[in-house]
């Protein structure tokens, strides 16, 4: 029997379906257009007339053989089927939404039924805007977004999250019932498990992006690391009320922990994690933070650590073994940091730093709440952190100032958190400290004539005002306003020296406030100061090119300088004493010193100069001291003082080193100095080096920073912080981090503040956080 003859497409008439037998076959490609199954219309390419009603939106099927039935109503493609919705020929469906319905599906075969159901087997191949699934067999109802398939994985682009099955069942859009799977965010390999995957048993993908997991495992390429009867992450980039994964924490004092973050997104610019959980040593532990943002320049964030603490110090087990013994149990850290932009361009900052105790922010230092990523998170959204962990008495303050072109407007309150073992009541509050700075023009307009029209015009008028409101609980506080208003002008002595003269005068008034018991020593309390001070400045710029090979210049410039200070002598013990504006210093000083700068670059190109050296010294002669009277043989006046030197050089663009000193030229040599240099690459490695050594202060300390990028995701970093003055190291770590494209992984090795050594291993997964942290601390 031959073929029969090749169809005649009428558009107007069913008349050639009718009269076929219930199948077509042809041995060769064929193209046709088919208007299929989603939505409602008509199809215009006029087939018999119980297509009519189906789909809307074109589509073009393309394959080895095709087959039309009539009883029942279908359509069957064998070979190479490609079935593609077309985009944008529908009337009605503009080409934005015609696009954004766009899907092709491949398959090795392919049946069309009427009712909007498709059934394909083998090597199918599903592809939307939103999804992309391959299956071995796949049964769809494309009308209502549901279906099943058969040894699945589905792609969402863009949540840029894979996941698989065994058999997963398509219950909407986007939502999904899978059984026997995994998910993951990495991108697979051909032949390889993903570097990370949650598998489960059952799963089910709402169309919000949440997935939830029955028997559940965390697996690493496929080795099941982790099992969790249930447990549930978002799988797209949007914030998600949920449980994150929890910290797990071993520690010889702790013993072992657990806290578990909840997070909740209370809307698109606010929510809150609360944090739950205990050490089998310590007690219950606990937390919360608080996030908001209004706009760019006005957000907040207010955090609390809280724990239980059973434990207590004693002689036997006492923290740092430095005699100073916590009996306390309620132990927390209240931090936070608030921006807010007023109108009119004030702008207000609030800083708040409460600790339970002196050791709570050095044993806690480590963690998702402790110190460290605490203050590296406020650093990041603020770009302002804590004070040091070891800094005993910490300052809250709230601030509110404004700006204008040479003049600003401060005021702030301040209080203290005194955590040392005698907590002191001698601590100043400001409440409030107001200051008002500002510089302007002597002369505005044009005025006058001749030269001294051209120096009223280029005279200034500064102004430093300063109101403080210090309270105390004991002692002396009070208000003091201080007025320091001074006019600075330019001196024409010579067209090659820059000369300028600054007069000020200053007034301080005083409402005493002693609570300190004794016998009254400021009287009413109503007090005032006054004082005047005068500078002269003068230098002058020496400046030369040199030639080097290669069309390279040298230009060195030298700069040396003079100025002279006057403050007239006034007794000030009658005053009391707060901070350093109480106790202004008598100046009759001469301060001198010499610049060097050296710069290199290409001859005629300024642009391509780059620092190669530098280096200052300075001295000061007091003319106060070398007139002083002397108080017996043993006296001896010395004017001079110490010489301050600083010394820079750059022999490479990223290389720096700087060494200063001060040099006593009365036979005391050098009093101290400090090294410091740092070197970067552009593979971001790093090497810095800084020792310090200030025997005044007891300060003899070495620090050393190594920075190694061994790959695009592999890098080590080594601190090494060690007081050579005590023989005490307060940081010695070594970390690791891998950060391969889907995941991260931390490996720190670092020595505790008790002496202790502590290894932690932190994972984190794309989408999912911090996964898991490992803390051991090793006696």
């Amino acid at each position: 029997m031959g073929w029969p003859p090749a169809p005649v497409w009428n558009f107007t008439s069913c008349s050639y379906f009718a009269e076929q037998t219930n199948y077509l076959k042809y041995d060769v490609r064929l193209i046709t257009f088919i208007y299929a199954f989603i939505g409602l219309g008509y199809f215009v390419l006029s087939a018999a007339p119980v297509w009519a009603g189906m789909a809307d939106i074109p589509w073009e099927v393309k394959a080895d053989k095709m087959s039309r039935f009539t009883n029942p109503e279908c359509l069957v493609a064998e070979g190479h089927v490609v079935m593609t919705r077309k985009q944008g020929t529908v009337s009605g469906i503009t080409p934005a939404v015609a696009a954004s319905k766009s899907l092709t599906i491949h398959g090795d075969w392919l049946r069309l039924e009427k009712g909007n159901l498709i059934k394909a087997r083998g090597h199918v191949v599903l592809d939307s805007a939103d999804e992309h699934i391959t299956a071995e067999m796949a049964d769809l109802d494309l009308r209502n977004h549901t279906g099943t398939l058969r040894h699945a994985t589905l792609y969402f682009p863009k949540r840029h999250v894979y996941l698989a099955g065994e058999e997963v069942t398509k219950t909407g859009e986007l939502t999904y019932y899978l059984r026997d799977g995994w998910i993951t965010k990495c991108d697979p390999e051909a032949g390889k498990a993903p570097p990370w995957s949650f598998g489960w048993s059952r799963a089910h993908i709402t169309e919000e992006g949440f997935a939830h997991f029955v028997n559940a495992t965390l697996r690493v390429k496929n080795v099941p690391v982790l099992y969790s009867p249930y447990f549930a992450f978002s799988t797209n980039q949007h914030r998600k009320t949920g449980f994150l994964m929890p910290e797990f924490s071993q520690g010889s004092r702790d013993g072992s922990g657990v806290l578990v973050p909840f997070f909740i997104n209370l809307s698109p610019s606010q929510d809150i994690t609360l944090y739950g959980g205990g050490l089998s040593k310590r007690g219950v532990m606990g937390g919360m933070e608080y996030r908001y943002v209004h706009d760019k320049n006005s957000k907040g964030t207010l955090a609390l650590n809280y724990l239980h603490d059973r434990l207590k110090d004693t002689a036997a087990d006492d923290y740092k073994s430095d005699g100073i013994y916590r009996t306390i149990e309620n132990r927390y850290w209240l931090r936070g940091k608030i921006d807010h932009a007023f109108p009119d361009g004030w702008q207000g900052r609030a800083d708040i730093d409460l600790v339970s105790d002196r050791d709570y922010l050095q044993e806690y230092s480590d963690g998702i709440l402790g110190f460290t990523k605490s203050d590296q998170r406020f650093n990041k959204a603020f770009k302002r952190g804590f004070e040091s962990k070891t800094t005993l008495v910490r300052s809250n303050t709230l601030q509110l100032s404004k700006s204008w072109v040479n003049m600003s407007l401060n005021g702030e309150l301040r209080t203290v958190d005194d955590t040392t073992s005698t907590p002191s009541t001698h601590h100043l509050w400001s409440l409030p400290h107001i200051t008002f700075d500002g510089r302007t023009p002597l002369l505005r307009y044009q005025a006058g004539a001749g030269a001294l029209r051209s120096f009223a015009q280029a005279t200034d008028i500064l102004w430093n005002t300063d109101f403080v409101y210090y309270r105390r609980e004991a002692g002396v506080g009070g208000q003091r306003l201080d007025l320091h208003p001074q006019v600075t002008a330019p001196l024409s002595i010579s067209p090659y020296l820059e000369t300028t003269t600054t007069l000020g005068v200053r007034e301080t008034f005083y409402n005493v406030d002693d609570k300190s018991g004794g016998p009254a020593r400021y009287g009413s309390g109503i007090l005032s100061r006054y004082l005047y001070d005068f500078n002269l400045s003068t230098s002058t710029i020496f400046m030369r090119d040199f030639s080097l090979a290669g069309q390279r210049r040298l230009t060195h410039m030298i700069r040396p300088r003079i100025s002279y200070d006057y403050i007239p002598y006034k007794d000030q013990s009658y005053l009391p004493s707060m901070d350093g504006i109480d106790r202004i210093a008598a100046k009759n000083l001469i301060t001198y010193g010499l610049d060097n700068d050296f710069d290199l670059g290409r001859q005629g190109d300024d642009s391509s100069s780059r620092r190669l050296a530098y280096s200052k010294i300075t001295q000061s002669y007091n003319i106060r001291e070398a007139h002083r009277d002397l108080s017996g043989p043993d006296d001896h006046r010395r004017p001079l003082s110490d010489i301050a030197i600083e010394v820079g050089a750059y022999p490479l663009p990223a290389w720096s080193m700087i060494y200063k000193t001060q040099w006593n030229v009365y036979g005391r040599g050098i009093l101290n100095y400090e090294l410091t240099s740092n070197y970067s690459n552009e593979n971001k490695d790093s090497v810095g080096l800084a020792y310090r050594y200030y025997p005044a202060q007891t300060v003899n300390q070495l620090n050393i920073n190594l920075t190694k990028n061994f790959t695009h995701t592999l890098m080590a970093q080594a601190i090494f912080d060690h007081s050579l003055s005590t023989d005490e190291t307060s940081d010695a770590s070594l970390r690791l981090f891998y950060n391969p494209a889907c995941w991260s992984m931390e490996i720190l090795a670092a020595t505790a503040t008790d002496e202790d050594y502590r290894f932690t291993v932190l994972f984190s997964l794309e989408g999912v956080g911090n996964i898991i942290g490992f803390n051991k601390a090793i006696q």
